[in-house]
Order: structure tokens, then C-alpha cells, then sequence
């Protein structure tokens, strides 16, 4: 591990990887902080949808749309599949107070450019037989899809290494050294490194490590059951209400949201989160009562306190950063970007908008 680095980012998930791939082609001096291995944190445990469509306010809403432009290329520009699909997404309405809600969000839709519409059951049967029958519509986007998680982050990895990042896995964060209020030493079980600037995309771990300096993350954990079928013919054609098959034809089903403790890191999956996923799963896809769960899995998301990325500097420590967002797989281009271009000089710090993470008052 370099004894110095002029940018150290702390965590190799997809919103880590994806600033270190930025930085480095920008010529910056990167060195990324993994405790485990490469994406084994949230960005593990996700069900990968591109769906930037439903993202509010709509200050947000443009962010995710600026991010879907940006993977419409990205394949390219890193030299690497990732599985990307764009398929399009059912979201689908079981009462009428739910229709009426789809229909703001594709009203929504379609004045940030997407092509959305709002189906008739039909029409949704239609377009999706798997659904359950007694639907009342759907709001429908074109443009929404999903990608392969794994391969995204390690795409971003081993561009950032091309462009000379230094990615450290096992590498866990101990403490910091301060000197007026800037980081002058990471102390981590590897030893020590002193940096220029540090941020820290650790996702809900970032709460501890900002506690390590007397700062507030502003982010809250949320426990995710995700379940994992079988290898299937073609079932689903678009992303629906959650589910979407893989291209080697796994249905990953990834529903339900778990409050749980604000200190929580707990992964371990819990039967009542099983019964939980299968009931939510079968409730709108009847047909698949019958299909095989290969693997289950539970990740502790990362949930900003307004539900929005929390980019930039913290001010109280003026060389520490947070990278942080939720939804972390269908914003990043665009957050990493955005930050990258604030580091290198390329924009003000006006960049990043309603996003700082001054605007939390502690």
C-alpha cells in the first residue's frame, strides 16, 4: 500500500469504484480502501435495476436521467459487458388509489424525457403474463432495465487501474489522525497512509467511520431480502415490480425493505425474511409458486435521510468527503462524475446542487 496518495476513497462498491475510475482518468493520484473484496459490501447484495425513472424530487429525477445517458455509452468507454439490458419496467397497480399514484409518476416520466405510458390491465396482461390477473393498469417506461452488478464494479476497478488507481482489498479503516482539522494520516490493519483528500464511499459503514471524526453520515441502514430462482426459459420480458431475470436466466426477486436498529450491519437472513419474500413474490407473480429458490440473500442498504445522494465536502473536516447514495447502481455515472469534475477544478462546487451535504444542518 503507498505510504501517501493524493485522493484516497474509502470503499470499492459501485459508488467508490465508479469516483476512482473517474479521478484516475483525470490523471489524479487514487488509492482505494476495501475492507473485504471488491464489491462485497450493499453494491453485493442488490438487485441491480436501472430504473432512474422513478427517482424524485425532480432535481433528482434529472440526475438519474443525466446517469442514463451516460450508460448508453459506458460499455464502450470501459471496454467491458456488463450485462446491461434495457427492457423496460411494468410497475403495476393492484387498487385504484395505487393506479392514481402511477399516474403522477409517469406523468413525471414523460417530462424528464422518458417514453412512459399508463397501460390498461389488458394491456399489461399482455405485455407481461406473469403478473397476477386482477391488476387495474401499470405504468410502463421504455427505457428502464437492468444490469449485472459484479461486472459493473469490476469494470470500473480495472479501468481505474489502467489509469494507475492502487486498489487495496482487506484493507480496513481503523482511525484517523488529525491535525486542525484535517485528516493527516488513515491508520488501517495494513498499515498507514497519509492523504491528500479522503472520501468516503462506504456506503451505510460510512456512519461509522463519520462518528470516527465527529460527523453525522445522514444515512439510516435498511435490511433487503432479496431470492434467487432457479435457471428458467424466458419468463419475464421487462423489469416488474422488482423482479427481472438475468441473462443466464435466474429470476432475482428483490421486494421487500426492513426497518431495522440505525446501528445495524446485520446480513444474516432470517426465515421470517424468506416467508416475507416468497409471499411478497407469489402475491404478484402467482405462477411462480411452483419455482425453485436457489440462493437468498439480505443487504443493509444505504438510505440517505432524504432519500437523495449525499456528494461533497463536510466543511467540519476540510479534506474528508461523502460519497453516498442510494440507488446507488442507477445514479452513479453521474454522481461520480459530477464529484470528479469538483476535485479536479473543472467545476464549482455549485455542481453538485441540492446533493452537498451542507444542506444537513447538525
Amino acid at each position: 500500500m503507498r505510504k501517501e496518495s493524493e485522493i484516497v476513497i474509502i470503499g470499492a462498491g459501485i459508488m467508490g469504484s465508479s469516483l476512482a475510475y473517474h479521478l484516475a482518468k483525470r490523471g489524479k493520484e487514487v488509492t482505494v480502501l476495501e475492507m473485504n473484496e471488491i464489491c462485497s459490501g450493499t453494491s453485493s447484495t442488490t438487485a441491480a435495476w436501472l430504473w432512474p425513472s422513478d427517482k424524485r424530487p425532480m432535481y433528482y429525477g434529472r440526475l438519474a436521467k443525466e446517469a442514463y445517458d451516460m450508460y448508453m455509452t459506458l460499455e464502450e468507454e470501459l471496454g467491458a459487458d456488463f450485462e446491461l439490458r434495457i427492457n423496460g419496467s411494468l410497475e403495476i397497480a393492484r387498487n385504484q388509489e395505487e393506479l392514481e399514484d402511477l399516474k403522477k409518476l409517469s406523468a413525471g416520466c414523460v417530462e424528464l424525457g422518458y417514453n412512459a405510458r399508463i397501460l390498461t390491465p389488458e394491456e399489461t396482461l399482455e405485455m407481461e403474463p406473469s403478473v397476477r390477473k386482477d391488476i387495474v393498469g401499470a405504468n410502463y417506461v421504455e427505457s428502464d432495465g437492468h444490469l449485472n452488478p459484479f461486472l459493473l464494479v469490476n469494470a470500473y476497478i480495472q479501468a481505474a487501474k489502467k489509469f494507475g488507481a492502487e486498489v487495496n482489498t482487506y484493507t480496513k479503516v481503523e482511525d484517523f489522525i488529525l491535525e486542525d482539522n484535517r485528516i493527516i494520516e488513515i491508520v488501517t490493519n495494513k498499515g498507514s497512509i497519509k492523504p491528500g483528500l479522503v472520501v468516503c464511499a462506504a456506503g451505510i459503514y460510512s456512519r461509522g467511520l463519520g462518528q470516527k471524526l465527529g460527523l453525522n453520515a445522514h444515512v439510516k441502514p435498511e435490511r433487503g431480502f432479496t431470492l434467487v430462482t432457479e435457471k428458467l426459459p424466458h419468463v419475464l420480458n421487462h423489469t416488474v415490480c422488482g423482479a427481472r431475470q438475468t441473462v443466464s436466466g435466474n429470476i432475482i426477486l428483490g421486494f421487500i425493505a426492513d426497518k431495522v436498529d440505525d446501528d445495524c450491519l446485520d446480513r444474516r437472513m432470517y426465515i421470517r425474511g424468506l416467508n416475507w419474500a416468497a409471499k411478497d413474490a407469489i402475491n404478484d407473480f402467482p405462477s411462480f409458486k411452483d419455482i425453485n429458490i436457489i440462493r437468498s440473500y439480505t443487504g443493509i442498504r444505504c438510505k440517505p435521510e432524504d432519500k437523495v445522494p449525499i456528494l461533497g465536502p463536510t466543511e467540519k473536516i476540510e479534506n474528508f468527503w461523502f460519497h453516498l447514495a442510494h440507488s446507488a447502481f442507477s445514479v452513479n455515472p453521474a454522481c461520480s462524475s459530477r464529484v470528479a469534475e469538483v476535485i479536479c477544478g473543472e467545476k464549482t462546487l455549485d455542481a453538485l446542487g441540492e446533493f452537498r451535504y451542507t444542506r444537513f444542518k447538525d
